[in-house]
């Protein structure tokens, strides 16, 4: 009987997964493409993260930079957002299990969060949405505030730092993007 509700509750979990990856693009203007798990340590170390650092993940996806980020730091605290269902509730059951108590995963908009409490901000975002966003980062973020793109660079805006990530084998390398405001 036991094995019976783990098979339906694998297939609902598919359905969920196959029935959210479809409806992704009317809930966010990008799709859920994880950061490669290899490069979380790169992206840690180009944040620079202190002690009380405030960082902010916008389209956290299933949360593994912000809990990259708070390991073993407890004064850290850490905010994703994410408008996605399925990387949200991803995002959602790695705290749990996690138990993490300085991080918080809210569902929602980027676009209507106030940034000013960052003092480190990671984003894995298309350059459209970049630019869209450069406004309310000047606007809002402390000057001092790191800011860490993977991949992607704003289009009027030069990064003052470019950090290129060695692959293994067949992997894809990656960018890191740093900015300070």
């Amino acid at each position: 009987m036991i094995f019976l509700y783990i098979v339906i509750l694998i297939l609902f979990l598919f359905i969920l997964f196959l029935f959210t990856s479809f409806l992704t693009p009317l809930f966010s203007k990008v799709p859920f493409v994880p950061v490669r798990g290899r490069i979380v340590d790169e992206i840690i170390a180009a944040l620079e993260l202190k002690d009380d650092s405030v960082l902010y993940d916008l389209g956290c996806g299933d949360g593994r930079v912000l809990f990259a980020g708070v390991k073993d730091f407890p004064n850290r605290s850490a905010l994703g957002i994410e408008r996605a269902p399925f990387p949200y509730l991803c995002a959602k059951i790695r705290k749990v299990f996690s138990k993490t108590k300085n991080v918080s995963i809210i569902y929602g908009d980027f676009f209507k969060l106030d940034f000013s409490p960052a003092t480190h901000i990671f984003i894995y975002l298309f350059p459209s949405i970049l630019d869209e966003l450069l406004p309310k980062f000047e606007k809002e973020l402390k000057q001092g505030t790191r800011l860490v793109s993977c991949d992607f660079q704003f289009s009027k805006r030069k990064p003052d730092e470019v950090i290129k990530t060695k692959s293994k084998d067949w992997q894809t390398n990656h960018t890191i993007y740093v900015y300070h405001f």
